[in-house]
């Protein structure tokens, strides 16, 4: 029996939210003795690695979002035949595009010393590259299965599987590290997770949708064009978004070293682990939005999509809060305070990590309404904007980190902070986005109230006691009660409150 769009929402949600919390501590953990037992220049040279992999990952033109997109409806009709054909051509191309990032990973390699300098001294790093490369490569094979259980709704299993396998090999390598020390062996571990991970899951997908394989019938000219359509649209979404977060450290390395890329990294896994919380949850209704756009009219979209938008607000403020407040405390007790940066800095990181994300539901509304086709220009844009951005603080000011994240933080809310929701509103609800970016400028406001708040709460807290522990949790405290409050008193009398307030219900029942 099929259950329900708010029954699998709930569950998907619950799941990812306990899987995320239980592989906090392990990774954490795992970047400790990292940086303990192979040293900051390897944290530095692998960050930098993650993100070279992650401009090849273009080649994919955006063809997941758009074949899952194309998803939905014959999943609500039960239409396996369709549903084959999409597999197919998905599958096809992620192979297809597996072996072009092999290729031109290889070609890449004779460039690395561009980006690592001096560093190339250190042991390995064309074989630490390559073991990347094979890695990165490796995920196509099987990744699109993941796809399919997420349009489905049944994303808690992926969520599951995912848990198990990065405590097994993040276990593993923990020890080999210790035992061995050799950077090759743990970074053969770490990359291989999600390979391992996509090969459980398609076993499982195999056996629970036996009907996506063996068809050889192709798509419709129609079909043909309205994926055609989305991918290009899609493909600019994809430039955009790894030229304004997956260049970072390029240009950080280039310009001020893979030292920096390293220190910077501590604080990209705090925001990295926050932000792949916020999307999971996010992810959880993405099934949901999708089944949601196929059977309900444009206004009950918008109202879904200001819903949302509140409970990703409220995650996203108290996920902020942490970076600008807590981070320092995890850094000094987790590495040391030598890692710690200096204020101004953290701060210009809560506020990139705060705009980049509010706009995360927006993506998923994007994908399920099938709007890529409109996103080519403002997407160029970002990327033009955030580009010129960092060079001039970089090559101008010399403002080294600073001037990355200020590019960052410039070119997102000079383009797509407005133009994402011009486009979901005009094309997807078919009105104006006023209600958005009211709610934009009050959020705002609260958070600013928050801030406040807690800058007082933190200088009493510095007359007692210093970075630490007790610092640490005294201030937890004060973030989770300040936040949630401020939240709750602003949105008074508000259907997105009754909402939450429904949903957390839901979630409590379930829990009991």
């Amino acid at each position: 029996m099929k259950q329900s769009r708010t029954k699998l929402a709930m569950k998907n949600v619950s799941v990812t939210g306990l899987v995320t919390l239980l592989n906090f501590p392990l990774q954490f953990i795992n970047r400790f003795f990292m940086v303990r037992y192979l040293g900051m220049a390897y944290l530095g040279i692998t960050s930098l690695y993650a993100n070279i992999l992650s401009v090849l990952s273009l080649t994919d033109l955006g063809v997941g979002t758009a074949i899952i997109f194309m998803m939905y409806q014959p999943l609500e009709d039960g239409d396996h035949r369709k549903l084959s054909i999409l597999m197919r051509y998905y599958r096809l191309v992620y192979h297809a595009i597996g072996l072009i990032i092999f290729v031109i990973g290889l070609l890449i390699i004779p460039f690395l010393h561009v980006f690592l300098g001096k560093q190339i001294s250190y042991p390995h790093v064309y074989l630490l590259f390559i073991i990347y490369l094979l890695g990165s490569v490796s995920s196509y094979l099987f990744s699109y299965n993941q796809s399919l259980l997420n349009a489905d709704q049944r994303s808690h299993i992926v969520s599951a599987i995912n848990l198990i396998v990065c405590y097994v090999l993040l276990t593993a390598q923990i020890i080999t590290v210790i035992l061995y020390k050799n950077p090759l062996l743990y970074a053969t571990l770490f990359v291989f997770t999600g390979f391992v991970s996509n090969l459980i899951v398609s076993a499982y997908v195999h056996r629970h949708y036996p009907y996506i394989y063996g068809t050889k019938e192709r798509l419709s000219k129609a079909d043909n064009k309205l994926l055609f359509d989305n991918v290009v649209g899609n493909f600019f979404l994809r430039v955009s978004g790894v030229v304004v977060t997956g260049t970072d450290n390029l240009f950080l390395s280039a310009f001020a070293g893979v030292i920096q890329v390293g220190f910077y990294a501590n604080y990209v896994t705090l925001t990295s682990f926050l932000q792949k919380f916020i999307l999971q949850v996010i992810a959880s209704f993405t099934g949901s939005i999708g089944n949601f756009s196929v059977t309900s009219d444009r206004q009950a979209g918008e109202d879904l999509f200001h819903k949302l938008q509140y409970i990703n607000f409220v995650i996203l403020n108290l996920a902020t809060m942490g970076i600008l407040f807590l981070s320092k405390d995890i850094i000094a007790v987790w590495l040391g305070k030598q890692y710690i940066l200096d204020t101004l800095t953290t701060l210009l990181i809560g506020l990139s990590f705060y705009i980049m994300n509010y706009r995360a539901l927006g993506w998923n509304f994007v994908a399920v309404y099938g709007l890529g086709k409109y996103m080519k220009m403002f997407s160029v844009n970002e990327m033009i904007a955030n580009v010129v951005a960092s060079l001039i603080f970089l090559w101008g000011f010399h403002m080294g980190l600073r001037g990355v994240i200020l590019g960052t933080i410039i070119s997102t809310i000079l383009t797509v902070s407005w133009q994402d929701p011009y486009i979901i509103f005009k094309y997807g609800f078919h009105t104006r986005p006023t209600k958005y970016f009211t709610r934009y400028v009050r959020n705002l406001a609260i958070m600013g109230i928050e801030y406040g708040l807690l800058t007082i709460f933190e200088m009493a807290i510095n007359t007692h006691f210093s970075v630490g522990i007790i610092h640490f949790i005294l201030l937890l405290i004060g973030v989770c009660v300040v936040v949630p409050i401020c939240s709750w008193a602003g949105y008074l009398r508000t259907a997105e409150l009754s909402y939450s307030f429904g949903l957390v219900k839901r979630l409590l029942r379930r829990a009991i």
